[in-house]
């Protein structure tokens, strides 16, 4: 017969070091006196594994894309709008939705002969850099892809070297340049992608 080895009491040195320190301190303590950086890690690893979903947009998004809309683009359109979009290709209206709420959106029309074209794509500033805009550039992409759609075109702001970067990656090309294009003077370009 085995013999039984006496258990360790509790704290002791036969006790492994990561399950005495898991002790020094309960889990229900309060995290605030811990170093910020460490607090900041936890955020970005929430952030990480948060649930980001692309989905078709519904009429009850029209408040967070709308104030995304004149945070990130500097406009202001009335609701009717998202409304006349949403209508006219809804397999082209796509939300970012984190955990719940929309963080960004691409809003596509289709035209008669094919071609479809991006009116507004956005991420607010604060979930912008995570992948999220690429996740809904791709999904629009396999939504053309499917429909059959050969061209995509878009306007960008002349001084949004961060978008055209972006869109120059995904085999967008300026095809043009749109005087005046925006509400508040400025240029634009016209960006093109054949498939």
């Amino acid at each position: 017969m085995p013999s039984r080895r006496a258990l360790p009491r509790e704290g002791g040195s036969d006790v492994p070091r990561r399950a005495r320190q898991k002790r020094a301190r309960p889990s229900n303590v309060a995290r605030e006196h811990e170093p910020t950086a460490n607090r900041h890690f936890q955020v970005a690893r929430a952030l990480r594994s948060a649930r980001v979903r692309v989905r078709p947009f519904v009429p009850n998004d029209i408040p967070a894309v709308a104030s995304i809309v004149r945070e990130a683009l500097r406009e202001n359109y009335p609701t009717s709008l998202y409304l006349d979009i949403h209508r006219w290709w809804r397999d082209g209206f796509l939300v970012a939705d984190l955990d719940g709420h929309p963080i960004g959106f691409l809003a596509a029309v289709i035209s008669a002969d094919g071609q479809a074209r991006i009116l507004m794509f956005a991420v607010t500033s604060s979930f912008r850099k995570r992948g999220f805009g690429s996740q809904l550039m791709n999904a629009f992409v396999q939504v053309c892809a499917m429909r059959g759609i050969r061209t995509i075109e878009l306007e960008v702001r002349i001084s949004n070297d961060e978008a055209i970067h972006f869109y120059k990656r995904y085999g967008f090309a300026i095809a043009g340049v749109l005087e005046k294009f925006y509400t508040d003077g400025e240029d634009g370009y016209k960006m093109i992608k054949h498939f």
